[in-house]
């Protein structure tokens, strides 16, 4: 059951210490940004810290990596640095700091992230440890605060953001030792009135800031990560601001200090009176789905354990683009997907701690209830679905958010179904393949034009290919079928009894009637004069059979589904090779039915056209692309009115040939979407 609708999801909260510049602009897009991170973890005189080194490491590989900040901005000083110079040593910082606060100009925004020990000399001035200082003499070993601030004062930068986490839990002297610890909400204070500077502290003044063993980080630097990797978005617009961050890491740090340790950590954010606007600390840079939503599971299987809920089920990604449901979406069976490898990664994350609930006995829970969008809403539907399918604590909810070529903002809720409660929201933006652009439900042919290199301004950075290709292809796919244009190369026929059941276009779509109990064929013509490779989905099956481990023995599967299409066997369409026929002049291959076996001795089980639910894409519970044919094509490497569906029908033998290598083929080509809908269906609509 695929539920589609526009959700909005809830505000998160969050946990953490941090300064960021506050500008009436709402992002810097016109600016760049920088980092300045220090970590300061084997004291020579004071206590010894733990994990500072890693947590510079993690944050500085986010920034570069989801964040878009750029190598030669983010400058890390820690203990093991190679160069003397980006030591933690307090002559290196009385050089660094000034040095690296003057390189932003006026529209830049500037990150300064500092983990290590706060001091006070005896009349109560403040200080920053570096790796030599003697807590018994501040003022001569150690930074002072006042000093920094004015530091950061100085600088250009309209946004500025200071992220401290001191007072650590665990070093090397114990909890109780406080000779030389200031706690962090102390630090932020004092730059309370500096312009342009918002400052938020690890934890308040009675409090330490803990350690997460497991990930060896502190417990505030990890969750401080996952909001600036993206799960703080909770607009999805593809960007982290100030307010979203405080709010998803004190969220997080709280809850989680509560149930790990149990201790009360609650990050502190402090912000200047007067200050308007609320800036943008990261321009998230998409990551490849399979990461996005890798990340996705990790953060949902958290939530689960800190909840210690036991079971929990995965609904289909609704979409905010609605297309009519009979002839699909604009996101193709890109939610179906989602959700599946979402599912998979779940199930791997919960092994000992939670379990998933299984995929049929939920479908049929939905089914029953006609459970609909609306009713996430209702605690009383909620608790009634969680009972049919087995107890279920809690469902995911994902949503594909918005598409902007290859970039797809994707959500997702864990929502609790004993109550209204939402148990958190995580986000991400990810980069679509070509390949899986290409399962998004558009006809399009792929020009040679298309890859080759654009101009591009002097000082700016050429865009990807695939970002040029997808972007013309989605223009290109507002306009009609590449059937209507006459130099596409490839053609694909639906043939019953030897004759073309003739197509109808409606935009890009291309409808072809067909009607139960009718053996169907797939005509693949190659006027190209070169050799290609197809990937053939019929329902999202693959026409050809694929090897499936089972227990270390690979057996054949028979009509596998398909999500991405990378992940198929391909055919090859060889002029001179086996199983073409010259029709009018034409290379022409016929593609029968569910292949079982290749070769001399080749055997397919014919296309049949049934019930939807009769189907054998149905049958796999793969229900997407059900009524759906797809033919992608790249160059080589170097009496119902209902839906319709095919099932496998009489066996037949005869010689196939098929593309014998790895599944990788060469660019994309184009790719041809064919509906195929009830006979007497079509030729109404079609008066």
């Amino acid at each position: 059951m695929a539920i589609r609708a526009t959700i909005t999801f809830p505000t998160l909260s969050m946990v953490m210490f941090l300064a960021v510049a506050a500008s009436a602009q709402e992002t810097s897009d016109s600016g760049r940004s920088w980092a300045l991170l220090i970590g300061v973890q084997d004291y020579h005189q004071a206590s010894r810290l733990r994990y500072t080194i890693n947590d510079v490491r993690e944050i500085s590989h986010t920034l570069q990596d989801r964040g878009g900040y750029e190598p030669e901005n983010v400058l890390e000083i820690i203990d093991n640095a190679q160069n003397p110079r980006f030591q933690p040593l307090r002559s290196s910082l009385l050089s660094a700091i000034p040095f690296w606060l003057k390189k932003p100009a006026e529209n830049d925004r500037i990150l300064v992230y500092f983990s290590g020990h706060g001091v006070r000399d005896k009349e109560g001035k403040l200080y920053l440890a570096p790796i030599d200082c003697d807590p018994k003499n501040p003022t001569e070993t150690a930074v002072a605060a006042e000093w920094f601030r004015q530091q950061l004062a100085a600088c250009k930068a309209k946004q500025k953001l200071l992220i401290i986490d001191a007072c650590h839990a665990g070093s090397e002297k114990g909890d109780d030792d406080k000779s030389d610890a200031v706690p962090a909400d102390l630090l932020a204070q004092f730059f309370r009135d500096t312009e342009n500077v918002v400052t938020i502290a690890s934890s308040t003044a009675d409090q330490k800031s803990q350690l997460w063993e497991d990930k060896k980080q502190s417990l505030f630097s990890y969750w401080l990560r996952q909001g600036l990797k993206g799960h703080a978005d909770r607009d999805g617009d593809s960007k982290v601001t100030i307010d979203e961050l405080y709010q998803y890491t004190h969220r997080t740090v709280t809850h989680s200090a509560r149930v790990l340790f149990p201790r009360e950590q609650t990050p502190v954010r402090i912000v200047r009176p007067g200050t308007i606007g609320v800036p943008t600390v990261v321009d998230l840079q998409p990551q490849p789905l399979e990461q996005v939503l890798a990340d996705m599971a990790e953060q949902l299987a958290w939530a689960m354990q800190e909840r210690r809920l036991e079971k929990v089920g995965v609904l289909e990604f609704v979409s905010d683009s609605p297309v009519g449901e009979l002839l699909g979406a604009d996101f193709g069976i890109l939610g179906r997907w989602s959700a599946q490898e979402l599912e998979r990664r779940l199930i791997d994350q919960g092994t000992g701690k939670f379990s998933v609930v299984n995929r049929r006995r939920l479908q049929s829970a939905l089914s029953q209830q006609e459970f609909g969008i609306n009713d996430l809403g209702s605690p009383t539907a909620l608790a009634t679905l969680s009972e049919r399918a087995g107890g279920m604590p809690a469902i995911v909810v994902g949503a594909l958010r918005s598409r902007a070529g290859r970039v797809v903002t994707l959500q997702c809720e864990l929502l609790l179904t004993d109550s209204d409660e939402s148990g958190g929201v995580v986000s991400g933006s990810a980069l679509l393949s070509e390949d899986q652009w290409a399962m998004l439900g558009k006809s399009v042919a792929v020009r040679p034009e298309d890859r080759r290199p654009e101009f591009t301004p002097p000082g700016q950075t050429p865009r990807p290919v695939e970002d040029r290709v997808v972007d013309r292809l989605d223009s290109r796919a507002q306009g009609g079928h590449p059937h209507l244009d006459p130099a596409f190369p490839f053609r694909v026929k639906i043939v019953v009894d030897g004759k073309e059941r003739q197509p109808i276009y409606r935009g890009n779509d291309m409808f072809v009637g067909l009607s139960k109990g009718e053996n169907y064929e797939v005509w693949i013509e190659n006027q190209s004069g070169q050799v290609g490779h197809m990937r053939l989905l019929v329902d999202g099956l693959n026409t050809l059979p694929e090897d499936e481990p089972l227990k270390g023995v690979a057996v054949s599967q028979i009509g596998r589904p398909i999500s991405d299409l990378s992940e198929a066997r391909a055919w090859v369409l060889d002029p001179q090779g086996e199983g073409v026929v010259a029709i009018k002049g034409v290379p022409t291959w016929a593609v029968r039915g569910f292949v079982k076996q290749t070769g001399a001795q080749g055997k397919l089980d014919k296309f049949l056209v049934v019930d939807a639910q009769d189907s054998l894409a149905a049958r796999q519970e793969f229900t997407e692309q059900i009524g759906l044919i797809t033919a992608a094509f790249y160059a080589p490497k170097g009496g119902s009115r209902g839906p319709l569906g095919t099932a496998r029908g009489e066996e037949r033998g005869e010689k196939i040939g098929d593309y014998k290598g790895e599944k990788q083929v060469g660019n994309l080509l184009g790719v041809v979407h064919i509906r195929y809908v009830e006979a007497a269906a079509l030729k109404s609509a079609g008066r």
